[in-house]
């Protein structure tokens, strides 16, 4: 079964992605299941969980801005704390019943890179991310084969036509987000995906500075 485990709404701050256009989409591709990874809330997830179709599987989760860069937190209960150390982050994810996946580890602005995610407690590494270019996913892969780490793919969509990009397949038999977070610790998972070509890779550039420098340099 087919998977987009990042996918972002209007409730990140950086899109103004609505729920009904991603259901859409996720039908139209023939998706499975999902993973809403607002950045610092988990509001967008826990809306999706109440309103999705019955045949789609959202996982509760959210993308946590740490002191050194992202992780994705999945099947957490409640808000992650941003700002704090990768360890510490890692271990407030457990503590809340969920796993630590390093997000997009090569991305300039908010990867962990390789020291930083070898020398803490992840769970598993998203491999390939639709955001990222494909060198950073050829990386990524190697590195999750490096620290011998399960794999995830997700788009990292912020647009609906985005979805799908990168995925996560997982094997027939999950039929819940428990079942779902099982096979991920259990490694039998696999992604799909390429990245972003070089013009693409420009135009995100371009873009993702204008919005760093309205944040004042600040990540989300």
């Amino acid at each position: 079964m087919k998977a987009d485990l990042h996918i972002h709404t209007h409730h990140s701050g950086d899109n103004k992605q609505k729920l009904e256009e991603i259901f859409l989409m996720t039908k139209q591709l023939g998706l499975r299941a999902i993973g809403v990874t607002d950045h610092n809330t988990l509001k967008g997830s826990l809306e999706a969980k109440e309103s999705a179709p019955p045949e789609l599987i959202v996982i509760p989760a959210v993308e946590v801005t740490s002191a050194e860069g992202h992780i994705l937190a999945y099947n957490v209960a409640e808000d992650i704390p941003r700002g704090r150390g990768v360890a510490e982050t890692i271990d407030i994810i457990h503590q809340s019943g969920g796993i630590a996946v390093a997000a997009h580890p090569y991305r300039m602005w908010s990867g962990l890179g390789a020291d930083v995610i070898l020398h803490n407690r992840f769970d598993a590494i998203e491999a390939i991310n639709g955001r990222n270019t494909r060198e950073g996913n050829r990386k990524g892969m190697l590195l999750a084969e490096r620290a011998h780490l399960p794999m995830t793919g997700g788009s990292d969509a912020h647009r609906a036509e985005k979805i799908g990009e990168a995925l996560t397949i997982f094997p027939d038999d999950c039929h819940t987000a428990e079942d779902l977070i099982k096979a991920i610790l259990d490694g039998r998972t696999h992604v799909e995906g390429a990245g972003r070509g070089r013009r693409e890779t420009l135009r995100y550039g371009s873009r993702s500075i204008s919005q760093w420098l309205g944040r004042g340099m600040k990540r989300l």
